[in-house]
């Protein structure tokens, strides 16, 4: 039997085809949260959710630093990059363009304030480009909001907000591959809760 993973570079995380209660049934990347977060702020750093709860529990953060990100050969309709840990190189981010260029029918989605880091910035706006990812910028009062242009992910302390606020935070969507806003929608800031 063929391997079912493909491995295009060799970089560290997890992947899960089963995600989570609030993300519902979709891929779900996770990397070790503030060793791959250059662009985090103190605040971001402070109310981390990926840093406590269901992330401490069994050696979560541990796995996601020690194990080698393995992708399938086909994935999802749906796949969030990223719901711990955030974009640490210019060379990670290319695998992650020439992933959802190769799969072409996968719509990802990913928060980052790695926008923040100016060498890192290019290579992402060539991701953000492309027709079938979303990229929001995350920022909080600590930071400038992201470049022009970019869909915004902002904490609920942020009076800069503008948009809509989370519906499965809210209680309004059971998960967030029933809600679809941050993936299917091109346009639109969103506004989350700490957790």
């Amino acid at each position: 039997m063929a391997n079912q993973f493909i491995q295009m570079a060799v970089f560290s995380g997890t992947y899960s085809k089963a995600g989570n209660s609030k993300l519902g049934r979709v891929g779900v990347i996770n990397r070790q949260a503030g060793s791959t977060c250059p662009g985090a702020s103190d605040e971001c750093a402070a109310f981390c959710y990926a840093k406590k709860g269901f992330y401490l529990m069994y050696g979560h953060q541990k796995r996601y630093g020690e194990s080698t990100l393995q992708l399938p050969a086909k994935l999802p309709k749906f796949v969030r990059i990223h719901a711990s840990g955030d974009f640490d190189s210019v060379e990670y981010i290319e695998f992650w363009i020439e992933t959802a260029i190769a799969h072409p029918d996968t719509r990802f989605w990913a928060y980052t304030r790695s926008w923040n880091i100016p060498e890192l910035l290019p290579a992402l706006e060539t991701l953000r480009a492309l027709p079938n990812v979303q990229l929001f910028g995350s920022t909080d009062t600590s930071m400038p909001e992201p470049p022009e242009g970019w869909r915004i992910a902002y904490l609920e302390t942020d009076t800069r907000f503008r948009g809509m606020e989370c519906l499965e935070q809210n209680g309004k969507m059971p998960n967030c591959k029933e809600c679809g806003y941050c993936f299917k929608k091109e346009k639109g800031n969103v506004k989350f809760n700490l957790h």
